[in-house]
């Protein structure tokens, strides 16, 4: 007896292709979900959202954080993924400082629009890609967010290199862009 190839699974496809309300109050019913059992602990959660996603500009992302209805939940902001979805720093500057519970400086090569394609858009060293990150860090700065901040590095030639140079190179940077 032949038995038919097995069938694929149905891939998930989580909340793409949901209006867009909807995907807001599902996305909001599972953060809210997820805030709860961290708040047991007495622990934040951030909301980073990536570009690629449904949910991925500022915008929506204070949405879905309102929805949610949870006093745990922050935002991670994150350069590269404003920067393609289309937020920029004047969407950064409008937040509230108490939203924020972290930034990712980090750079990016330039974005044509469309799915961004991380591995090659991020292939830059920190700094050297067209964002202006001092302009990037000002907005944040002028909230008045006083966090931690994170420098990302996805360049594939600097994970080959001297990694202490590297990190040399790079808290250098994050001096004069944040300060000491």
């Amino acid at each position: 007896m032949t038995l038919p190839p097995p069938r694929p699974p149905a891939l998930c496809r989580g909340v793409v292709g949901l209006p867009l309300e909807t995907q807001i109050d599902l996305t909001a019913s599972n953060l809210a979900a997820v805030a709860d059992l961290a708040a047991q602990y007495g622990l934040l959660i951030y909301l980073e959202a990536l570009s690629w996603t449904p949910l991925n500009t500022i915008d929506r992302q204070l949405r879905t954080i309102e929805i949610a209805n949870r006093d745990n939940i922050r935002l991670v902001i994150d350069f590269w993924h404003c920067y393609t979805s289309g937020d920029t720093p004047k969407h950064i500057a409008r937040l509230h400082k108490d939203i924020i519970y972290g930034v990712h400086i980090c750079d990016s090569l330039a974005y044509a629009g469309g799915v961004p394609d991380e591995n090659m858009l991020r292939d830059v060293p920190t700094g050297n890609g067209v964002l202006n990150l001092k302009e990037w860090v000002d907005a944040v700065k002028s909230t008045g967010y006083d966090g931690w901040w994170s420098c990302e590095l996805f360049c594939r030639r600097q994970h080959q290199e001297n990694s202490y140079d590297v990190a040399r190179s790079l808290n250098a940077l994050m001096r004069d862009l944040v300060g000491a």
